[in-house]
């Protein structure tokens, strides 16, 4: 498949209910198109083979930017995901969560030394290695967040795909977070970050659609583009107010584009 010039993707897994089998994956890969998106981020589809994934990506005319794996794929099935991402054309994959069994002090250290093996051997593949973040890592064990181990612990064979929202809502700050990345991120996951309004105390954090919450999205999207930021990720874990998935989607594609992005 040909890299489009966009610059605006949406990760599936918010789509995962409406992915579980071929024919939905068809269907579902045809209303992202008609939205307008160009690209996808492959993660938590359904038990679907890696061939007719890649014949609904090309009937659709649709990239794969990205992938979401485990743990136990990367360290354990490492030749049938790079088989996986070479049929598809795929430049990066990230590993999307760790685990419960790494929040502890010594935890970073041991991710770190796992994620540079990993990393290592995606580099000699040709394959970009990643990272995503929840807003776990941000708990501090000494002076530094288990994210700062992290990167700190490993070289840039391992990269970012930071998520604002996940950033925000750990205490972090999303910008001075890309800035520390730069040349380390070329995948990013956009979700705004919103506050329950229900007239209830305490208030509950929530997600909303990009430019419905209270994240500075010019300012994010300019440290991006200044840090060499590729893909712009759009992942709506889940519809906010009752809205239907799909309009989710939209209302964070159109004010993306409304924000400058391609």
């Amino acid at each position: 498949m040909v890299e489009p010039k966009s610059q605006i993707a949406v990760t599936l897994y918010g789509l995962r209910d409406f992915c579980r089998t071929r024919d939905e994956l068809d269907m579902t890969v045809a209303k992202v198109k008609s939205i307008g998106y160009q690209a996808v981020q492959i993660s938590g589809i359904g038990p679907i083979s890696p061939e007719e994934v890649r014949s609904i990506l090309e009937k659709h005319d649709m990239y794969c930017c990205a992938t979401h794996e485990n743990l136990n794929a990367y360290e354990n099935h490492f030749d049938a995901v790079v088989a996986k991402m070479k049929l598809w054309d795929c430049p990066f994959t990230a590993l999307g969560y760790p685990g419960d069994d790494f929040w502890r002090p010594d935890g970073a250290l041991e991710l770190a030394q796992r994620l540079q093996v990993i990393g290592d051997m995606f580099h000699k593949k040709g394959i970009t290695f990643g990272y995503h973040n929840h807003h776990h890592e941000f708990v501090r064990y000494g002076e530094v967040t288990f994210l700062d181990e992290i990167y700190q612990r490993t070289d840039d064979v391992l990269f970012a795909e930071l998520d604002t929202h996940w950033i925000q809502r750990g205490g972090g700050d999303p910008i001075s977070w890309i800035r520390k990345m730069k040349g380390r991120l070329s995948v990013i996951h956009l979700k705004d970050f919103a506050v329950k309004n229900d007239d209830k105390l305490p208030a509950v954090p929530e997600y909303a659609e990009i430019g419905e919450g209270n994240l500075p999205w010019p300012e994010i999207l300019k440290a991006g583009e200044e840090c060499g930021v590729r893909w712009y990720v759009v992942e709506q874990d889940e519809p906010r107010m009752g809205r239907d998935i799909f309009d989710s989607i939209r209302i964070s594609f159109e004010n993306l584009r409304n924000f400058g992005l391609n």
